[in-house]
Parts: structure tokens; C-alpha cells; sequence
């Protein structure tokens, strides 16, 4: 495993923004994150957690999350900017933008936050586990919901090292808590 993260943390190095880079995810207590591209449970209030943290925001998602949202809204987040990160070339709707690449979904999400969200200080990254793999070694910020259960799933977030993040906030609920973590320094 160590071996797959240092990779992963080579592959980033070279990303910069000037923005705050902020991972968001709801995670299960044994590490699910998905299953058959959707969530294997059903929180609305974490999905209005979700909704009113990344409004007006641009989202970087891998395809497979996107084409969950696609099949779950029948749009791309509406109020967003989401940017698909694939080897694929989709077309999107207006709304969404398809990005080849971390440096490609990066500078495309910088733009977006530029010229549709106002110069906003933030880019989320919203999964999946590859994607959240890819872009933790440089997440600034990490927005966990903590979901107090252990279903099956096919889909999991990535080790991560607990002690490079200090917890800054917990809110804890019925079957669920809202976690935020910044970077240690």
C-alpha cells in the first residue's frame, strides 16, 4: 500500500492552486463509499449537507460518480460546475465538463470558479475511490460524513494516514457525524 500511495503523491506533486482543494465523501465505519455507482444507504440530511456545502462550487468527480448523479438527478449538479475526470470523451451537458487528467480537471475547476462561481476560494473533490486516491496527497481540507454502519459495498475510500489531519470539527447525529479535518503543517 505504501508503495501505491507514494505513486499517487508523485502523480500530484505538481498540482497547485491557489484555491482550497477540499475533499467531501460520505464514508461508512468500515470504509464503503459505494456500491453499483450508487450509495448503499440513504441520508437526507447528509445529502443536503452535501448540496449546501458545494453550491455554487466547482466539483471534480471521476465518471462513474457522475453518471450516478446523471441517472439519480437526471442532470449534472445543478448550481455546480462538475468536472468529469476520465479517459473518455463524453458529451455533457451544459453544467458539466469532461477533463483528461489531474492537472487537466484542476486547471479546468480553477477556471470554472473564476468565470462561473464568482472567484470562489474553493474546489471540491467528490470521488470516486480513484479519484479521491489520486488527489488526498494535496486535499487541504477533508469533509467526511461518518456514516455508523457497515454495508456491503464494492467501493472504498482510500487508506489515508490520520495523523497528517487534525479534526476541526465534529457533529455527531442519529447513525451519522459530520467531520471536518484540515491538513496538518
Amino acid at each position: 500500500m505504501s508503495g501505491d500511495r507514494d505513486a499517487a503523491a508523485d502523480a500530484t506533486q505538481d498540482l497547485e492552486t491557489d484555491r482550497e482543494l477540499v475533499g467531501i465523501v460520505a464514508v461508512a465505519d468500515n470504509g464503503v463509499i459505494g456500491k453499483d455507482g450508487d450509495m448503499p444507504w440513504h441520508i437526507p440530511e447528509d445529502l443536503r449537507h452535501f448540496k449546501e456545502t458545494t453550491m455554487d462550487h466547482p466539483v471534480i468527480m471521476g465518471r462513474v460518480t457522475y453518471e450516478g448523479i446523471l441517472e439519480t438527478l437526471g442532470e449534472p449538479l445543478p448550481g455546480r460546475t462538475t468536472v468529469v475526470l476520465t479517459s473518455r470523451d463524453l458529451e455533457t451537458p451544459e453544467g458539466a465538463v469532461v477533463a483528461h487528467g489531474l492537472e487537466d480537471a484542476l486547471e479546468t475547476a480553477e477556471a470554472a470558479a473564476i468565470e462561473r462561481h464568482g472567484g470562489t476560494d474553493r474546489i471540491f473533490v467528490a470521488g470516486g475511490a480513484t479519484v479521491y486516491e489520486q488527489f488526498l496527497p494535496v486535499v487541504d481540507r477533508l469533509i467526511a460524513t461518518e456514516v455508523h454502519d457497515d454495508p456491503d459495498g464494492d467501493t472504498s475510500f482510500p487508506e489515508w494516514d490520520r495523523a497528517e489531519w487534525k479534526l476541526v470539527s465534529r457533529d455527531e447525529r442519529d447513525g451519522f457525524a459530520f467531520l471536518e479535518y484540515v491538513r496538518r503543517e
